[in-house]
Parts: structure tokens; C-alpha cells; sequence
């Protein structure tokens, strides 16, 4: 599931918790969220612990539920968006900002969504709510580098020749683009003009099998290639169910950190706003990284986390980072490395409506 532009849950929501969430009481109100993205036991707890109605709309793709926040008309709503898509909606305003007043617990927001939320928030307000994130990590058979005699540690082993066609990559340029900037000792969020930034994507290219944002467990599980780069939230299920034979790292030079966050298409009534409040409580905040792997951002010890058992994410935390939205000038250099270094393609001759934003729809 692509997460730079569309984002995926970790746990099932089955038919008790829609049982258990829907059918509105009064004052309720409706959340948009991918299928299999919360704890189903954490929403029937606000329910009753609220009294407040909760309609709950899965969506099987970001893509549709960007969509459905483009078509929905303003009322009691909440949606969750990836932190990728965020600028777009802020940009195109289908989202409202939240009062920072109605919301307690800033004190306790990780530094990195903190940085993230500058971007998007004014004295007053904020335009998202992070509520759970994750890696970029690489995933790994045990037994392929066993043979070898060394494991990966960091994000030059893309680059090693005895990796030289069994990796693959995400298919996002955010992604892609950063990770070879941090590789050459830089930030993902440094400008990419690097002087070797293309030599050293071209070689990436080169090397990797394929890149797939959402196909890459499967050819890894068949051994057809015995490192993937690809989002905790996928990968950490595969690694729980077969430790023996697959390895999971978080690169020592830090990563690309992803976040899900709440949004409103207007401006939050009472019952969003205790929605909002509810996932940032403490407890909540815990259970929920307990119960899935993902974290929540106001989690104050990642060892509780169920995600850092197998991530050790607080040792690489301070030099892992959020990606900050790019520059128009930033994005342009990003479309032209990617299409044309990377996919060598004529970077202004794409198809016309190829990836079209859903949030440009009038």
C-alpha cells in the first residue's frame, strides 16, 4: 500500500465493532478510516465511555478516502489522512483548522511530529491531528545473508554488490529520493542537490529488482528477492509470524518517519473534538501501541510499543524524521530525478491525468 500517498491499517475491525460503533445515538457523529486501521475494543470504549454515536465509513484505499473528503459535505466528520496528503487538502482547502485550545497534551507530542505540525498550524490552530506512525524500514531473509556472512545495518547496503538484484523499493519518489540524500550523509529533507545525488540514484535503479509499494512481502516470501525496503506497518505482521526467517532493521542513519492523522472538513463540533482528545489520553495513547504496531505520538516510552520490540526505534529516533512538504521549485527537482534519472523517462511527457490529485477536484 503505497503510504507516501496512501497509507494502511494494522488491525482488524470486524462486524462486532461495527455492531459495536454504529447505529447513532444522538449527538453522534461519522469517521472515515481505512478498513482494518484501529483497535475495534479502543472505539467501543469511547463510545461508552462518551455516550457519544459513532458512524463509522471504512474505506478500502487512501485514495478513496481523499476522494470521499473532496465530495463529502461539511458536517460532524473526522477523517483520518496520511501526513502525505495533507498539504494537498490545506492547499485546496478541504480541511479546516482545529483550535489548539480544544486539545490537551502538546507538551507530550514526539519532537518529530512537533517539527511536522509547524508546517501546518498557526498560534491558534492546527490542520491535523497525528494520531499513530511508523518507519521506512528494510526487511530481510536471514538465511540469504547468513550464507553471505553479514546482515544490513544501514542504507548503504542498497549499494553493496552482493545486493545487486535481490532488493526491491518503494514506488515513491519522496521515499526513494530521501533515503539515497541520507545515504550521502544528508537529511531527507535536504534540498536535493547533492552532487552526486544522481550518479547515485542511477545506480540504485540499476541494482534493484523492481519497485512496488504495494507487492513487495510477496516476491520476499518466495525468495525471489531477499530484501525489501517497505513500511512497518506491513512488514512487522511478516516478522512476527516467522522470526526464524525474516529480519527486520531500522537503518542506523535514522528514516523516514509516517504518520496518520484526523482531520475535519469543517471546523470540529463537541463530539469531534472529544474523538480528537480521546487518542492523545495516556492510556489510550499506550493501549494503542500495545494492541498494533504502530505508535501513538504522544507516547512517552517507546518500550512500550509494541512496534519497538522488533524496531529499537528509540535508539535511531533523533536522527530518523518526519518529511516536510517540499517547495514548488523542490517538487519539480523531485519529478525530474525520479522520471527522468530513475525511470529514465521524459519527466514532461507523461500521460495526461497520470497521478491526478484528488484533492485538485472541484
Amino acid at each position: 500500500m503505497q503510504r507516501r500517498d496512501f497509507c494502511q491499517g494494522l488491525v482488524a475491525l470486524g462486524a462486532m465493532a461495527l455492531s459495536g460503533c454504529q447505529g447513532a445515538t444522538q449527538g453522534g457523529f461519522t469517521v472515515h478510516l481505512l478498513q482494518k486501521s484501529l483497535p475495534p475494543q479502543l472505539i467501543r470504549r469511547f463510545r461508552q465511555a462518551n455516550g457519544i454515536g459513532v458512524t463509522l465509513r471504512l474505506n478500502e484505499t487512501p485514495q478513496h478516502l481523499a476522494e470521499a473528503l473532496t465530495h463529502t459535505a461539511p458536517s460532524s466528520a473526522v477523517f483520518s489522512l496520511g501526513d502525505a496528503w495533507l498539504k494537498d487538502a490545506v492547499g485546496y482547502s478541504r480541511v479546516s483548522p482545529i483550535p489548539k485550545a480544544s486539545l490537551e497534551g502538546w507538551s507530550r507530542l514526539a519532537p518529530p511530529w512537533a517539527t511536522f505540525l509547524q508546517a501546518f498550524a498557526t498560534e491558534d490552530a492546527v490542520w491535523g491531528i497525528p494520531y499513530r506512525w511508523g518507519a521506512t524500514v528494510m526487511v530481510y531473509r536471514r538465511d540469504f545473508f547468513a550464507h553471505l556472512g553479514w546482515e544490513p545495518t544501514n542504507w548503504d547496503a542498497l549499494w553493496h554488490p552482493d545486493l545487486e538484484g535481490h532488493f526491491s523499493l518503494l514506488n515513491s519518489p519522496r521515499e526513494v529520493i530521501g533515503l539515497t540524500l541520507k545515504a550521502l550523509g544528508g537529511s531527507y529533507n535536504d534540498p536535493p542537490n547533492h552532487p552526486d545525488l544522481q550518479q547515485r540514484l542511477a545506480e540504485l535503479r540499476q541494482r534493484c529488482r523492481f519497485f512496488s509499494s504495494d507487492a513487495y512481502l510477496q516476491p520476499l516470501i518466495l525468495g525471489s528477492t531477499q530484501l525489501a525496503v517497505g513500511w512497518s506497518s506491513d512488514i512487522l505482521p511478516l516478522v512476527q509470524r516467522q522470526p526464524e526467517t525474516f529480519g527486520v532493521v531500522v537503518p542506523a542513519a535514522g528514516t523516514a518517519l509516517w504518520a496518520d492523522l484526523w482531520v475535519c472538513p469543517q471546523p470540529p463540533d463537541a463530539a469531534a473534538t472529544a474523538w480528537l482528545q480521546y487518542w492523545w489520553q495516556p492510556t489510550v495513547a499506550e493501549q494503542l501501541s500495545q494492541f498494533t504496531t504502530a505508535i501513538s505520538p504522544v507516547l512517552t516510552d517507546l518500550r512500550l510499543a509494541q512496534a519497538d520490540r522488533y524496531l529499537h526505534l528509540a535508539s535511531v529516533l533523533e536522527r530518523s524524521e518526519a518529511l516536510l512538504p517540499l517547495s514548488a521549485p523542490e517538487q519539480q527537482i523531485y519529478d525530474y530525478l525520479w522520471e527522468e534519472v530513475f525511470l529514465g523517462q521524459k519527466w514532461r511527457d507523461r500521460p495526461h491525468g497520470q497521478g491526478l490529485n484528488p484533492f485538485m477536484i472541484k
